[in-house]
């Protein structure tokens, strides 16, 4: 196992919510932070440019630029390959997901062994009781349950459903803006 946590996602546009998990894994947690956005493949027809997702993110993240790496390495792939794979090229990171995708991590590929070679910070989501997972019940030392954390649940979908300037952070916004993205 390494020494660091890989919070991936699409950050299709980053929110307050991402800014928000990060400043806690951050404040809680002594192991170095990279960021890694999921590559171009991953839902094709919803995604944005690997480039303007990987801007935005740096955007947001200035004031902890020193703290955290954003990791170009799926940008590299030439196709989707799941999270098992991503989780063995890094050596088996802390990996942060929601309960809402600890919800659906039977279906990931490789499962269930991407849960039995890997730990996982789970943050909470949509109300939904972590605890009563089958999966979480089965492989419990592999997640990291951060109860501590107020859920904070704003999405990226949302706000390319309803363009709610809340859901980012100003800087976002007038990134999204200048280049003209979600229209």
């Amino acid at each position: 196992m390494s020494n660091y946590i890989i919070y991936g996602g699409a950050f299709n546009p980053p929110t307050i919510g991402h800014y928000k998990i990060i400043e806690y894994l951050l404040n809680n947690f002594d192991e170095k932070l990279i960021i890694l956005p999921t590559n171009n493949f991953y839902k094709v027809n919803e995604i944005i440019s690997f480039e303007h997702r990987k801007n935005m993110i740096e955007i947001m993240c200035e004031n902890y630029k020193d703290r955290i790496e954003i990791s170009n390495y799926e940008q590299t792939l030439d196709k989707y390959y799941g999270t098992y794979y991503t989780l063995k090229y890094f050596d088996h990171p802390l990996f942060v997901i929601g309960a809402d995708s600890l919800n659906t991590i039977n279906q990931w590929i490789n499962y269930p062994s991407v849960v039995k070679e890997n730990k996982f910070i789970v943050f909470p989501r949509d109300g939904i009781n972590i605890f009563d997972n089958k999966v979480y019940k089965k492989f419990k030392d592999h997640f990291i349950i951060c109860d501590d954390f107020k859920e904070f649940n704003v999405s990226s979908t949302e706000f390319r459903k309803t363009k709610d300037a809340k859901v980012v952070t100003k800087e976002v916004l007038k990134y999204i803006d200048d280049n003209n993205l979600y229209k």
